[in-house]
């Protein structure tokens, strides 16, 4: 049986991230599933909860910890046998959230973030396809505030400049990888469902 692609969107909180997965989604049918991260499972799911309280403190170091026992679990469950079983992955974040997310948060030893990372998705490590949505922080900023999202969430209460900290190493990591596409998120909504489009056809063909 052919191998399904492993597709991945990455971005800001606010970026647009979670709607364009969905329009990809929509655009490809039944030949594809959708999965977040944190998430996906019962358990991965529960993880999620406990990570995004904000009124839980913890160590930096906590969360990697904590998302990559995640990533494992929606890895093995979910991600690794649908690819094998012919369908394609879309996911909203993978381990570069975590690369990103955490070391703006203050964990500096960045070799143990990539072993983690790599113990949970081994062979799926590097993805068939890596989108980032560079959307300006301003606006994300502005879109988690008219939500509410900021108040009781424990990234989204760490502030703007939090996430341009977040911006900077994406766009850092992302140079490391073999292969990988930005796509402006400035553009309106159908303008950068179409980019993705693109993308995600160019893989599939």
């Amino acid at each position: 049986m052919k191998r399904g692609k492993y597709i991945v969107i990455e971005g800001l909180d606010g970026s647009g991230k979670s709607t364009q997965q969905q329009r990809l989604l929509h655009t490809l049918g039944d030949q594809a599933i959708g999965v977040r991260e944190p998430g996906g499972t019962p358990m991965a799911e529960a993880i999620r909860t406990l990570i995004k309280d904000g009124s839980i403190p913890r160590a930096p170091r906590t969360n990697v910890f904590l998302f990559s026992a995640a990533r494992a679990e929606l890895t093995d469950t979910i991600i690794r046998p649908a690819i094998g079983a012919g369908k394609h992955v879309v996911a909203d974040r993978n381990w570069l959230s975590t690369v990103a997310y955490q070391s703006a948060e203050g964990v500096s030893n960045m070799d143990e973030i990539y072993q983690l990372c790599k113990a949970a998705t081994e062979e799926l490590f590097t993805p068939d396809l890596l989108i980032f949505i560079d959307t300006p922080v301003k606006i994300c900023w502005q879109r988690l505030q008219k939500r509410g999202s900021t108040q009781g969430d424990y990234f989204d209460e760490l502030g703007e400049n939090y996430f341009a900290r977040v911006r900077e190493v994406y766009l850092e990591h992302l140079q490391k990888l073999p292969r990988y596409e930005i796509v402006d998120g400035s553009g309106s909504i159908e303008e950068i469902a179409a980019k993705l489009h693109t993308l995600a056809t160019a893989l599939l063909s």
